[in-house]
């Protein structure tokens, strides 16, 4: 394999992954390319990310304030010159398989897809990454550069779109790294369905007392048996009732607002 050869631009948004952006982009040296955009970290990202420049790495660094999750990826492909872009977060890698995968669907000059998904596998904390039979999420991470479009209106779980066919990765996987506490956990799913709620109440979409009792069993179910999460033991049952509690939360929080919108 060719260090730094295939036509793709990885990009990278960060801000303090000192600790994590290292094996993140030593996972993507097969890219011409490697975008990394920082938001002001305080900590050492970028003496990190300055010493694989040194060592030959092709990556632009830019600063960019920090404008919400979609902006900010939009900003890193902007900045982009390779035919294909592969999205990829700070605290994930990755795995070889996928690695040769990505360079051969790249490198066949084919017009039949405009984007790839891509299956990531979680690191449970105490457990360690998901069990391989479990059904990992699908997500479109590498995608054709002038054909990418991003809603730059949502507020968090935002993903680039793409007009024509896509196709999945089936061989190798995009591993997320970091190991969170039940109690970053919970943090992040009051922040994330608080975001998810302003966007949906800006775009007209009212509460329902059949989601807000259905959504957080269906969506525990989903996760604990249709995607196997109960391969993982104890561990995947948390993360199933961490999913439904985001699930509740959301909802919930829908309800609060119409209801807080009415009384104005």
């Amino acid at each position: 394999m060719t260090r730094f050869s295939s036509p793709v631009s990885a990009l990278v948004i960060c801000m303090n992954e000192a600790d994590m952006i290292g094996e993140c982009l030593e996972s993507v040296d097969f890219c011409a390319e490697i975008i990394v955009v920082d938001s002001g970290s305080t900590d050492s990202t970028l003496d990190v990310v300055n010493g694989y420049i040194a060592k030959g790495y092709p990556i632009r660094l830019f600063h960019n304030d920090w404008p919400g999750f979609p902006r900010q990826r939009q900003f890193a492909l902007d900045q982009a010159t390779q035919p294909w872009c592969l999205s990829i977060e700070a605290d994930e890698a990755i795995d070889d398989v996928l690695r040769q995968s990505i360079m051969n669907v790249t490198q066949l000059g084919s017009d039949a897809f405009d984007g790839w998904y891509i299956r990531r596998r979680d690191k449970l904390k105490g457990y360690g990454y998901a069990h391989r039979w479990v059904l990992h999420n699908r997500l479109l991470r590498l995608f054709r550069r002038d054909k990418a479009t991003m809603d730059l209106n949502l507020r968090v779980h935002e993903s680039f779109e793409v007009p024509g066919e896509t196709g999945t990765i089936e061989n190798g996987v995009l591993l997320h790294r970091r190991e969170m506490t039940i109690a970053e956990d919970l943090a992040r799913a009051n922040t994330y369905s608080s975001l998810k709620v302003a966007t949906l109440v800006e775009r007209g979409k009212k509460p329902g007392l059949i989601r807000l009792v259905l959504s957080p069993l269906g969506n525990f179910l989903k996760f604990y048996l249709a995607k196997r999460y109960f391969l993982c033991g104890r561990h995947g049952f948390v993360y199933s009732m961490l999913v439904m509690l985001y699930s509740f939360a959301t909802e919930a929080k829908l309800y609060e607002a119409w209801r807080d919108k009415d009384r104005m």
